[in-house]
C-alpha cells in the first residue's frame, strides 16, 4: 500500500484548482469576445477576420487544454490503481459514476446542439435568404435613382422654362423672382445659384429655418467642383433632424451645359425622414450577411469547439467532483494510515489536523489522543530506561571491577549455580585446571572433570550434607596433566532469600610452591644435620685406612703382599672421599651463600664450561650458540658457573657413556627483555612424573645421584628472579630452559 506525501498532494491540488479556474475564466472571456465580435465585426472587417481566426485558435487551445486535463485525471486513476494508492478503487468507482451521470445526458445534447447549429447556419446562409436581401437592397437603390431622375428632370425643365435661350449673363438679380416660381410650380425645398468655382451666390429656402444649412450645401458643392464630378448628378445632403435631401445642379451657359458653364442652378428636395436610415440599414445588413457568409465554415468550427469545451467542462467537472468526493472520504483514512505507519516506525510526534466534526473527525481526535498517550508512555519509558541504563552501567562497572580483581588475584575462583553449571572462572583457575573458561562456562562440571577430581567434589558434597555449614575448607593433592598440585580448596555455599542453596563459589589456593619451599627448608635442615653428623667421623676413618695401607705396604712377610688388605683400604678411602663430596653438597645446599650480582658475561662463562667438558668427554659433541645481541647480565658469576657445571654434568650423566650431543644456547628477546639459556642433550629424556619432581631436593633418576644438583640450579635461578623449566628435546633428549629478566641491557662482545 502506497502512502502519498501530504504536502505533495496539497501542492498538486492547488495547481489543479489554479488551472481549472484559469481555464474557466479563459472560456468566459473568449466567449464574451466571440459574441462581441459577431455583434460589431461589420465595423472592423480586417480586424474582425484576424480576431475570428484568433478566437478559433484560442478555443482550439482551450479545447486541447481541457482534453489534457480530462485525460490527465483518467491517467491518474490508472497509475493510482497500478501503484495501489489508498482509495483508488473508491475513487475510480465514484469518478466513473459521475462521468456516466454527466455524459449520458450531455452527449445527446451535444449531438442535438451540433445538428441544430449546423441546420441554423445552413438556413441563415441559404441562397433564398441572400437573394431576398440583395433584392431589398436593389429596391431601395432603384427608388433613390428614380427620385434623383425626377429631381434632375424638374431642374432641367425649370432651367429651360426660365432661360429658354440657355445663356445667362448673371443670375444674381434673379434671386427675388426665381424662388417663388419654384415654390409654386415644383416640389423643392430650396433653390440656389452658384458660379463656376462652386461658390454659392444666393440661396432661398421654402422654410426659413433651413437657411442654417447653407454652409453644409456650400461644402457639398465645393467638394464636387474640386473633385470635378458631374454637377448634374444628385448628391445627398444631411440636414440634421430634418433628414436627408437630394441636391441637383443644372448648369447654365455654354454648349452641352457641361463643366464650362458659368453658372449653375441648384434645387434641393427633402427625402422622407426614415427612408435613408432604412435604406442604410438594409445595405449594411446585406454587407454583413455577405461577410458572415465567408465565415460560415469557421463559425461551424467555432460553435463545435464551444460545444466540445462545454462537454469537456462537464466531464472534467464530473471527474473532479468524483475525485473531490473520493478525497473527502479517503483523505482522512489516508491521513490515519500514514500517521499509523509513522507511529509504527517510532515517530510519535505526528498529529492529525482536525477540520471535520463528523464521525471521521471523532476517529482522528481519538487517534491524536492515543498518540499523545503513547508519547507520554514512551517518555516515561525513556526515563525508566535511562535510570535502568545508569543502574546497568553502575552494575557493569562493578562487574568489570570484580572481573579485574578476580583476573588479577592469585587464587583460582570458580562460580557454580545450584544445578552444577559453571558460570564464572578466572585466569588463575584456568592455569590451575589447564582448561579455558569459555570452553566450560555454561556446562555442567561433570562434563569436564576427571574421575579423581569428581571424587574430591563428592567429598565436599558429603561434608556439606553432614555439617550443613556454608563454608568448607580442605587440603587436597591432585594431578592436573603432568603436574601434582597441592590445593587449599575453600567452598562458600550461596543461599537465596529463603535459605535454599543457589550455588557455590570455589576458591583454589595453589600451595605447591609453598610446600616445595617448606620441603626445601626441611631438607636443608636435614642436610645440615647429616653433614654435621657424618663429616666429623669421616676424617679419622680415612686417616686410619691410609695408615694401615702405608704400614702394611712398607712391612715384610705375608701381610705385605696381601691384596685383600690393599683393596679394602683403597675402597675405604674412595668411599670416604665419596661421602665427603656428598657431605660437601649437603653443606652447600644447606648453607646456600647469598647472591652478589655484578655485570657478567654469561657467554664467557658458558664458553669456559663447554671447553672444560669438551676436553674431558671426547665422545660427546659440545656446542655453544649465542645470539649477537645477547646482553651483559647482572648476576653472581660463581653461582652461575655452578649452574652451568650442574647442567652439563646432568647432561653427561644422562648420556650414560654413549655418544651424543650437548648444546648450550644463549638467546635474547628484546620485546620481553628476557635472556634465555638452554641446555639440550640427546639422552633418553624424562618421563612425565620425573619432569614434575626433577627440581625437588634428593630426587634423582640415577642410582648414584644425590638429587641436589638441579635443586641447587632452581634455587640460584630463583634468587636471580628467574625461572627454570624442563621440556622434551627433538627428536629425543631433554632441554632445561632458564629465563632471566634483563634490568639494564649492556652490550657485550661475543665470547670466542
Amino acid at each position: 500500500m502506497t502512502f502519498p506525501d501530504a504536502a505533495m498532494i496539497r501542492r498538486r491540488r492547488r495547481r489543479e484548482r489554479a488551472v481549472l479556474i484559469t481555464v474557466l475564466a479563459l472560456v468566459l472571456v473568449f466567449g464574451f469576445l466571440q459574441g462581441w465580435f459577431f455583434h460589431y465585426e461589420s465595423e472592423l472587417p480586417l480586424f474582425g477576420n484576424v480576431l475570428l481566426i484568433a478566437l478559433v485558435n484560442i478555443n482550439l487551445i482551450l479545447l486541447l487544454l481541457l482534453l489534457y486535463l480530462v485525460l490527465r485525471q483518467l491517467a491518474k486513476l490508472v497509475f493510482e490503481r497500478k501503484r495501489g494508492v489508498l482509495g483508488h478503487k473508491l475513487r475510480t468507482r465514484l469518478t466513473l459514476a459521475f462521468v456516466a451521470l454527466s455524459l449520458i445526458p450531455t452527449i445527446p445534447l451535444f449531438g442535438v446542439a451540433v445538428q441544430f447549429m449546423s441546420f441554423s447556419l445552413d438556413y441563415w446562409f441559404s441562397a433564398q435568404v441572400e437573394q431576398s436581401l440583395a433584392q431589398s437592397v436593389e429596391l431601395g437603390r432603384g427608388y433613390l435613382r428614380q427620385v434623383q431622375e425626377d429631381l434632375r428632370a424638374e431642374a432641367m425643365a425649370a432651367a429651360a422654362e426660365i432661360f429658354p435661350n440657355g445663356a445667362v449673363a448673371d443670375v444674381r438679380p434673379l434671386e427675388g423672382t426665381l424662388a417663388p416660381v419654384f415654390w409654386n410650380r415644383h416640389r423643392v425645398a430650396g433653390v440656389l445659384a452658384a458660379d463656376a468655382d462652386g461658390t454659392v451666390l444666393w440661396s432661398a429656402w421654402k422654410d426659413p429655418e433651413w437657411a442654417r444649412f447653407d454652409g453644409t450645401v456650400a461644402r457639398t458643392i465645393r467638394e464636387r467642383v474640386t473633385q470635378r464630378q458631374d454637377l448634374s448628378e444628385a448628391s445627398p445632403v444631411a440636414l440634421g433632424e430634418h433628414g436627408d435631401a437630394l441636391l441637383v445642379l443644372q448648369p447654365l451657359g455654354g454648349e452641352n451645359h457641361g463643366p464650362q458653364a458659368v453658372f449653375s442652378l441648384g434645387v434641393l428636395r427633402p427625402l422622407p425622414s426614415d427612408l435613408t436610415a432604412r435604406l442604410n440599414t438594409v445595405v449594411q445588413g446585406y454587407q454583413n450577411y455577405r461577410q458572415l457568409k465567408l465565415f460560415k465554415a469557421p463559425l461551424k468550427i467555432t460553435y463545435l469547439i464551444a460545444f466540445s469545451i462545454v462537454t469537456l467542462l462537464v466531464a472534467f467537472a464530473a471527474i473532479w467532483f468524483g475525485f473531490y468526493l473520493a478525497r473527502h472520504i479517503t483523505g482522512p483514512i489516508q491521513s490515519l494510515l500514514t500517521a499509523t505507519d509513522r507511529v509504527a516506525h517510532g515517530d510519535l510526534d505526528v498529529s492529525l489536523h482536525l477540520d471535520r466534526e463528523d464521525e471521521m473527525g471523532l476517529l482522528m481526535a481519538s487517534f491524536n489522543h492515543m498518540v499523545r498517550d503513547l508519547r507520554s508512555g514512551r517518555e516515561k519509558l525513556t526515563e525508566a530506561y535511562r535510570a535502568l541504563q545508569e543502574s546497568h552501567e553502575e552494575l557493569e562497572a562493578r562487574r568489570r571491577y570484580m572481573e579485574i580483581v578476580l583476573a588479577n588475584i592469585g587464587a583460582g575462583v570458580v562460580g557454580v549455580d545450584a544445578d552444577g553449571i559453571v558460570r564464572a572462572m578466572n585466569k588463575a583457575a584456568e592455569q590451575m585446571s589447564g582448561v579455558r573458561s569459555d570452553e566450560i562456562t555454561g556446562r555442567h562440571y561433570r562434563d569436564f572433570l576427571q574421575p579423581e577430581h569428581l571424587d574430591v567434589v563428592k567429598s565436599f558434597v558429603r561434608l556439606y550434607q553432614i555439617s550443613r555449614q556454608n563454608y568448607l575448607e580442605k587440603h587436597v593433592q591432585v594431578m592436573v596433566g603432568n603436574r601434582s598440585l597441592a590445593l587449599l580448596v575453600k567452598v562458600s555455599v550461596l543461599t537465596d532469600e529463603n535459605g535454599r542453596p543457589a550455588g557455590a563459589v570455589v576458591v583454589l589456593d595453589d600451595l605447591s610452591e609453598l610446600q616445595r619451599a617448606q620441603r626445601m627448608a626441611a631438607w636443608r635442615e636435614v642436610a645440615r644435620r647429616i653433614a654435621h653428623e657424618i663429616k666429623n667421623p669421616l676424617t679419622p676413618i680415612k686417616l686410619c685406612a691410609q695408615r694401615l695401607r702405608r704400614r702394611y705396604a712398607a712391612g715384610s712377610g705375608a701381610d705385605a703382599t696381601d691384596p685383600v688388605l690393599d683393596e679394602c683400604t683403597e675402597t675405604i678411602i674412595q668411599q670416604v672421599d665419596h661421602m665427603k663430596r656428598l657431605v660437601n653438597e649437603f653443606s652447600q645446599f644447606a648453607r646456600m651463600p647469598e647472591a652478589h650480582p655484578q655485570p657478567c658475561d654469561l657467554g664467557a662463562l658458558a664458553q669456559d664450561a663447554v671447553s672444560l667438558y669438551r676436553h674431558t668427554y671426547g665422545n660427546i659433541r659440545f656446542r655453544l650458540t649465542k645470539s649477537p645481541d645477547f646482553p651483559v647480565l647482572h648476576l653472581d658469576p660463581d653461582q652461575f658457573r655452578q649452574v652451568l657445571n650442574n647442567l652439563l654434568e646432568n647432561a653427561v650423566q644422562a648420556m650414560d657413556g654413549r655418544d651424543g650431543d650437548v648444546e648450550i644456547r644463549l638467546d635474547y628477546d628484546p620485546i620481553l627483555r628476557i635472556a634465555r639459556l638452554e641446555c639440550a642433550d640427546t639422552g633418553p629424556g624424562l618421563d612425565p612424573e620425573a619432569k614434575v619432581r626433577v627440581f625437588e631436593p634428593y630426587f634423582s633418576t640415577k642410582e648414584k645421584g644425590t638429587g641436589l644438583g638441579l635443586a641447587i640450579v632452581a634455587k640460584i635461578v630463583a634468587d636471580h628472579n628467574g625461572f627454570v623449566r624442563v621440556r622434551d628435546n627433538e627428536p629425543r633428549g631433554t632441554v632445561f630452559i632458564i629465563e632471566l629478566p634483563v634490568v639494564q641491557v649492556e652490550g657485550a662482545e661475543p665470547s670466542a
